[in-house]
């Protein structure tokens, strides 16, 4: 009896163990639904409204489509690509230079300097915003876009140099010693060894930084002000009737505006988590 017991006993367990976990597993599950549906409603909202009559009908209808595509959003929509592929370019190579020289080529007050780097993250924009308008003026480049990219690439520096020297201490220093015991400069190193190995931390940094140069306002209205060079953001909000408001002609050109960040963010997921995530565990 007490043998059977004592069998017994370790399947009332394993089986308590089983619904507890089935029990926390669906909760999750639940949780992660709801979630996910809050975040897909608005976008949900958009793509019926952008499609539907406004006439009371809710009738199906793309005119609201064909008027943003033969508008002049499509133009917008590449001066925005042309503008943010540059100027990730000039993030991407300063912010990797200096994070490589940070992570492995230590210098005498390189500690105190990346932590004044870290500190200028919590600096808004706003705040020499004024500063740097004067100084472009100054100098005749409001309305440059090569100059408007340096603008944007430096800002987000401090952010940028901060994930990728994480992620540059995360590889082994083995590998430059013998890089450079084999023979290899530092300049060849950090081209063939570490740039490769440091592919997400450089998308986690290129995607986040396209999302936040694609859907900015305020420098691109302050300093690209002609009609031809104006960025979609721009376009859209300039766009705007206060007496006469368009819900679909609203919805298509946000979801325009939208869908080019969301594809990015779909495709390159697992590289910005493993960019993000690296060099937490050193």
């Amino acid at each position: 009896m007490t043998s059977d017991l004592a069998l017994a006993a370790p399947e009332r367990l394993t089986l308590w163990g089983r619904l507890r976990i089935l029990l926390s597993t669906g909760i999750a599950r639940i949780v992660l639904v709801g979630v996910a549906v809050v975040t897909c409603a608005p976008v949900i909202f958009m793509i019926v409204k952008s499609l539907t009559k406004q006439d009371g009908t809710n009738a199906l209808d793309f005119s609201a489509w064909q008027k943003v595509l033969q508008g002049d959003l499509p133009g917008a929509a590449l001066v925005s690509l042309t503008v943010c592929v540059l100027s990730i370019a000039i993030l991407l190579t300063f912010s990797s230079l200096a994070a490589f020289g940070f992570a492995k080529l230590p210098f005498k007050g390189s500690q105190g300097l990346l932590s004044l780097i870290i500190v200028m993250m919590l600096v808004p924009l706003q705040t020499y915003l004024i500063t740097l308008y004067f100084n472009y003026s100054n100098f005749d480049l409001i309305g440059n876009i090569p100059a408007v990219c340096l603008l944007y690439g430096t800002t987000q520096l401090p952010f940028s140099i901060f994930i990728m020297t994480n992620f540059f201490r995360a590889i082994p220093d083995e590998l430059l010693e013998a890089a450079v015991v084999d023979g290899a400069s530092y300049p060849r190193a950090f081209w063939n060894i570490f740039v490769p190995m440091a592919r997400p931390a450089m998308v986690t940094v290129g995607v986040l930084a396209f999302i936040g140069i694609w859907n900015d306002l305020l420098l691109a209205l302050l300093f690209l002000p002609t009609p031809g060079q104006r960025t979609l953001s721009v376009v859209m909000a300039s766009s705007q009737n206060a007496q006469v408001f368009d819900v679909s002609l609203v919805m298509a050109g946000s979801l325009m505006a939208a869908i080019p960040c969301i594809i990015i963010y779909i495709i390159f997921e697992r590289q910005i988590a493993q960019g993000l995530t690296a060099g937490t565990g050193k």
